[in-house]
């Protein structure tokens, strides 16, 4: 059976929002916490890892990986990448997940389902799409991110997607949600602090244990109460390599070419 390992990419140097993933997003969880325990429910992750800095600015991460029960890997500031790498060459994994330390809400219901199907594929990368921004967790197969590193400058694989999702090189596969209406043009991540009072939004209006909480009770949530800064417009810009800003617009007409080119799967919720 294929080893699996989660990579929760972390740093408490973030500029937006400072100190964002220790940000308390109810009356139990930092963002950070809560991550790691949502992820908690996956039954084929075989390790959980925060993965954070070697710098003494994240030393706090040490108590936050003892406090949650999950390792902990420091290494690059800049390099996220290798950061990953050197955590599946430790635990002889097959496969990495990239989880970022924004994504709050990310959608651990199907996460369970993607690896499944990453495996059995024998897919190099694998995503769900249709969803909120800030809601999918990436599978990669471990010889194919070591394949992507010879190629990029690990100093900006912050924005691994950019060299990680790309069909013409890899094999691709995009999972839609079978029940799931498209919430690409929702977001569910936490890079302002208008975003994180949309997420404790949320929280507050949700009645059942918080870590149970689905991306489709998310975006009921958002839709009966009308939160704001719940969608990305068009006119909205997305952050790029080497500190370039594009439309969102054109960011979708990327993605959407990546996604048509990709080996394409349903997940029945």
């Amino acid at each position: 059976m294929a080893k699996t390992i989660a990579c929760v990419i972390a740093r408490t140097t973030s500029t937006r929002l400072p100190l964002k993933v220790l940000r308390r997003v109810d009356n139990q969880y930092r963002m950070i916490d809560f991550i790691l325990q949502r992820l908690k429910v996956v039954k084929n992750i075989d390790k959980i890892y925060l993965c954070t800095s070697n710098e003494m600015v994240d030393d706090i991460m040490e108590d936050i990986a003892e406090d949650n029960q999950v390792e902990i890997y420091r290494g690059s500031p800049e390099s996220v990448i290798d950061r990953m790498i050197a955590v599946g060459e430790i635990e002889n994994a097959d496969n990495v997940i990239r989880i970022t330390g924004d994504n709050v809400f990310t959608s651990v219901e199907y996460l369970e389902g993607q690896i499944l199907i990453h495996n059995k594929q024998n897919l190099d990368y694998t995503r769900v799409v249709g969803v909120p921004v800030g809601s999918t967790a990436e599978v990669i197969k471990l010889s194919t991110l070591k394949k992507c590193y010879q190629n990029i400058d690990p100093k900006v694989s912050e924005y691994l997607l950019l060299y990680i999702f790309r069909p013409d090189i890899y094999k691709c596969g995009v999972i839609s949600i079978g029940d799931l209406k498209n919430t690409s043009s929702y977001t569910m991540t936490v890079d302002t602090l208008e975003d994180l009072v949309r997420t404790k939004k949320i929280l507050d209006l949700y009645e059942n244990n918080p870590i149970k909480i689905t991306t489709k009770e998310i975006l009921t949530i958002i839709d009966d109460n009308r939160l704001s800064n719940s969608t990305i417009f068009d006119s909205g810009m997305v952050k790029m390599p080497y500190g370039i800003e594009i439309p969102f617009s054109e960011f979708q007409k990327d993605m959407q070419k990546r996604i048509d080119s990709s080996e394409h799967y349903i997940l029945k919720a």
